[in-house]
């Protein structure tokens, strides 16, 4: 029997034991189905990360200067935490300081922000409300594009007018049908006048930036700010990654000469770049990449096991069947051969199943959360690498042991 046939026999036992067979594979079926969708989901999280989130919250070629970096990360240290709190706050004397003395900069922008309980407009209502005061470059410097009406200008900062722009899940939710432009809407106490609507942003962190309403830094200042001239953080843009390198050293030069601070002491502010968030994420990456196949593992020795153990009670009822073939001329390596192929195909036909059913997990992912995900080719060719091994390895010593029947023996076997 050559290799085609076996895998043809091997098949046609799958089809013919239909339930005997999915019990056999659970093991590889369920081990391949969470292979391919971990590795979906951390591909789907690498390439939103490495696209759209480093590029959304940082700004590719922009350096971003905050009083903490609010995105740190892991167990702070309780000492750490003070040394943190007693850090001078950025101001918008740091943003005009850094404007006068950074070269080549493209966009300058900064902005402060709060929640807010609820927006209203009528008797309809907005809940959980991102507010946001900007300065006059913010909106082209984070890429959000007006889609009717206009911006934020200079002249609305410098006179504190009260006007918005909303983001979609504002404007569907107040306004589903009618243009939003020059309507009212009552942030807190305060009415303020739409001016223009934001593009949707969708995906993990645009549905957030959808709900959110951003005002002029100068209305936000004088309505809503815990403390004056203070912003949240300072970005800074640049045309290229050199001249973002040599912005860098400057916007650290400037900062250190406002805040008086020695050659030996160390920085009382954070400046952060795209490819911090790049580097700690793939170490986040490479550890779950690393875990994910150790866990998986476990369910693929265990369905290996199975399909051992199923083979050899394979091997005890074909044992005459073993006998006639070698009576009519089968070699030991033709044995070998026709139980190798069909442990291998049997696991294969886990491995493709398992695929399937992990495809389906990453779309369902996909579909009904916030996460992305995205089936790579080599996470396919794993999966059937694996089955492949699974069989193969699993399938040698029932396959030996058929081969070593005697055949005398075999045939007088009831």
């Amino acid at each position: 029997m050559n290799v085609f046939d076996a895998v043809v026999l091997a098949l046609r036992t799958v089809w013919a034991q239909k339930l005997k067979s999915f019990f056999t594979l659970l093991g590889v079926i369920v081990g391949v189905t969470f292979l391919i969708a971990v590795i979906a989901v951390v591909e789907g999280m690498n390439r939103y990360v490495q696209e759209d989130f480093a590029g959304s919250i940082f700004g590719i070629n922009t350096i971003t200067l905050e009083r903490i970096w609010s995105r740190q990360g892991g167990r702070e240290d309780p000492q750490q935490r003070r040394q943190w709190d007693r850090r001078p706050w950025i101001e918008v004397a740091d943003a005009e300081a850094l404007a006068e003395r950074v070269p080549d900069i493209w966009y300058m922008a900064y902005h402060s922000d709060r929640r807010l309980s609820e927006v209203r407009s009528g008797d309809e209502r907005r809940k959980n409300v991102r507010l946001i005061g900007v300065s006059d470059q913010y909106l082209a410097l984070q890429g959000w594009n007006v889609t009717e009406g206009r911006g934020i200008t200079p002249i609305d900062n410098a006179r504190q007018i009260r006007i918005a722009v909303i983001g979609d899940a504002i404007q569907q939710k107040l306004f589903p049908d009618d243009s939003p432009i020059g309507r009212e809407i009552r942030l807190g106490p305060f009415k303020y006048r739409i001016v223009g609507t934001l593009q949707r942003q969708g995906g993990l962190i645009g549905n957030i930036r959808d709900a959110a309403v951003v005002i002029p830094f100068g209305a936000f200042q004088a309505d809503f700010a815990r403390r004056r001239n203070v912003v949240e953080d300072i970005q800074l843009k640049f045309r290229s990654a050199e001249a973002m390198a040599v912005g860098l050293d400057a916007t650290e030069e400037v900062m250190r000469a406002r805040h008086g601070l020695r050659p030996d002491q160390e920085n009382d502010f954070s400046i952060e770049t795209a490819s911090e968030v790049l580097d700690a994420w793939n170490t986040i990456k490479n550890v779950l990449l690393a875990a994910g196949p150790g866990l998986v593992a476990v369910a693929l020795v265990v369905g290996g096991i199975v399909i051992m153990n199923i083979m050899l009670m394979s091997v005890l009822e074909r044992t005459r069947e073993i006998g006639v073939r070698k009576a009519l001329g089968a070699r030991k390596i033709d044995i070998t051969q026709q139980f190798l192929a069909e442990s291998a195909t049997l696991s294969v036909v886990g491995a493709l199943i398992g695929m399937a059913l992990g495809w389906g997990l990453a779309n369902l992912v996909d579909a009904v959360t916030p996460l992305p995900t995205t089936v790579p080719i080599w996470a396919v060719v794993v999966g059937v690498v694996l089955g492949l091994l699974v069989g193969i390895v699993f399938g040698v010593y029932p396959a030996i042991r058929a081969a070593r029947l005697d055949p005398i023996v075999a045939l007088r076997y009831e």
